[in-house]
């Protein structure tokens, strides 16, 4: 039955394409999709249908006609055949190829390097991707049993060798494919193993023109020529192009989240530089025009011309000219020295004739582009690049590392944090879909009665994010504490529960603690004052001063600690480790046990 349904929704999707190729008809598209994606049935039905059941309970989506298109979905300025060519376009390999060249340049390209390697990171467990149940009513046993299934099915994607290349290509192109392969005989054993698919061959269909929903996937596969075994002439023109359906299930699809102006292409997270990019590239080869222009050395020749009349002067100017210009050369033509032309002599010379009375002639130098060294615009634009990649320009800029103050170096990195977790974010979700496909592959979907919100995928987020957070709040907690205590009408008491956020529990075991760290400092200035065996000192003088002997101990002893020679009360054990529960520490003056922090 099963069969059937997938095979009738296979060849209405194939109508439903086929009438929206912008190729036209003369492509030979069969109805049958079993013959073009022979597992197409195996994932029809797998993996998450919130979605499908929350848009057929929609007012707005919801109506559909008998092709299974939402009725009223289509206005007349955004025609259907128009939504289609938008998201099966065939340009896709010029855009993707622009975005690639961009990605090579120098700035962009350490840009990108600097976001990849915030985006992978092992945790203590050698984990990059974490599995985490949300629904702790699930038995032990079950949820033991979908951990090793998520361990094995997450090793597919090989995250610690191939992870960084995964989220750079997300950076670039904008969108990353990966099939689902499984075993043609063993369906029940799910996914064995996952292939990237080029971006620029595949695209997803969606439900409507509002691309709410993707209801499959088109596949553009160029035709190989049996001979040559290359690609076929013509195919990049799709004159020669097999169109394979894949379903929703049987690609794990990751995208940037942005849209272009009209919501028919994902755009890639780089479009936001593009811009700056351009400004930048433009810039730097101005200043490399600017400097070849106004680098040379101009010569002037302050030529003295007696009292020779304007025509007569100029003649002799040109004379003069003419000979620095030239040079004497071996002509094996003519076979004698001829005058040649010496490009090397005419670098911008100027040449000013100069009245009786002068000093003679002279020769004299300008000098060269006064501003070569001033690159204030270059450094703007190249910070402005940065800004469009949400890097901070202190990773990248070493000397604006030392301008950079504290509060705004933090702020920068807490900012740089959010967006790599939002990039993550992005991508364990197509994990978590991917995962449950897995899932009912498996009949493990059904046994468990899970539901999609028992569990969540999570990536590590960078290692400097929490610290720097908490450092963050630290400080800020601590600031208004020390401003609250200054103030002699604010109990110190009330400080710590109002700005550190101290429970009671936690104020009267630092009180402890305080007691114990004073004890301790009696300690050693025992041991410094009389050695390590200063116990055994003190027992002698008790036992001394018990007898009434009156001996002299020698060694020049301290005077006794208050309270005669009583030995100081016992310190306690020591404070517990972080992550350790304190032990319990009689109150001061009584034997009360304190509550735990």
């Amino acid at each position: 039955m099963a069969d059937k349904e997938g095979s009738t929704f296979g060849r209405s999707l194939m109508s439903y394409v086929k009438g929206a190729l912008p190729y036209g008809d003369g492509y030979n598209l069969l109805n049958d999709i079993q013959g073009l994606n022979p597992k197409y049935k195996d994932f029809y039905k797998t993996g998450s249908t919130r979605d499908d059941i929350i848009r057929r309970q929609s007012i707005f989506a919801g109506q559909r006609d008998e092709g299974g298109v939402p009725l009223g979905a289509f206005s007349a300025e955004k025609g259907y055949n128009a939504f289609m060519n938008a998201n099966v376009d065939y340009d896709k390999n010029k855009r993707l190829r622009d975005y690639r060249v961009m990605a090579q340049f120098a700035e962009v390209g350490d840009a990108l390097d600097e976001v990849c390697d915030e985006c992978i990171n092992k945790d203590d467990k050698g984990d990059i991707v974490k599995m985490d149940m949300i629904n702790t009513k699930i038995d032990p046993n079950i949820e033991r049993e979908i951990k090793e299934e998520f361990d094995r099915f997450i090793s597919l994607y090989e995250f610690d060798t191939k992870g960084w290349e995964y989220f750079r290509q997300l950076l670039v192109d904008g969108e990353v494919f990966f099939e689902h392969i499984i075993h043609e005989k063993k369906k029940s054993a799910g996914v064995l193993g996952i292939l990237q698919v080029p971006s620029e061959l595949i695209d997803p269909i969606y439900d409507n023109v509002q691309n709410m929903a993707i209801r499959a996937y088109l596949l553009r596969k160029p035709v190989i020529d049996n001979k040559t075994g290359q690609v076929a002439p013509g195919a990049q023109e799709n004159k020669k192009i097999e169109h394979i359906p894949f379903d929703k299930n049987q690609i794990t699809y990751i995208h940037s989240g942005i849209w272009n102006e009209v919501k028919t292409l994902r755009l890639p997270f780089i479009e936001n530089a593009r811009r700056a990019y351009r400004q930048l590239s433009l810039i730097e080869d101005s200043i490399i025009i600017y400097r070849l222009v106004r680098a040379p050395e101009r010569l002037v020749f302050n030529v003295d011309v007696g009292n020779m009349s304007p025509p007569k002067a100029e003649a002799y100017l040109r004379k003069l000219m003419q000979q620095y210009w030239a040079k004497k050369t071996y002509d094996s033509s003519q076979g004698k020295a001829v005058q040649a032309f010496n490009p090397q002599s005419m670098l911008d010379a100027f040449w000013f004739a100069k009245r009786n009375g002068s000093t003679g002639t002279e020769v004299t130098t300008l000098p060269g582009g006064a501003n070569l060294g001033e690159l204030q615009d270059l450094k703007y634009f190249q910070q402005k690049l940065y800004r469009a990649l949400k890097v901070p320009v202190e990773r990248l800029n070493p000397e604006a590392q030392g301008d950079a103050q504290g509060a705004t170096l933090l702020r920068e990195e807490l900012k740089f944090a959010r967006f790599i977790i939002r990039l993550q974010n992005g991508f364990s979700q197509g994990l978590k879909r991917a995962f449950i496909a897995n899932l009912k592959l498996k009949k493990l979907w059904d046994d468990f009665d899970l539901k999609e919100y028992d569990f969540d995928f999570t990536f590590n987020p960078p290692p400097n994010f929490q610290e720097l957070r908490n450092q963050q709040i630290f400080e800020l907690k601590w600031n208004n504490y020390a401003t609250a205590i200054g103030n002699p009408l604010i109990s110190d008491t009330y400080a710590k529960k109002t700005m550190l956020k101290l429970s009671d529990d936690e104020i009267k075991y630092n009180r402890e603690l305080l007691r114990k760290d004073s004890g301790l400092k009696w300690e050693l200035a025992q041991i410094e004052a009389q050695g390590p065996n200063w116990r055994e000192a003190f027992e002698a003088q008790e036992d001394a001063a018990e007898a009434g002997a009156g001996m002299d101990m020698g060694g020049g002893m301290p005077p006794m600690p208050p309270g005669g020679g009583a030995m100081p009360p016992d310190f306690g054990p020591a404070p517990p480790v972080e992550g350790e529960a304190p032990p319990p520490a009689a109150a001061p003056g009584g034997d009360t046990a304190l509550p735990p922090v």
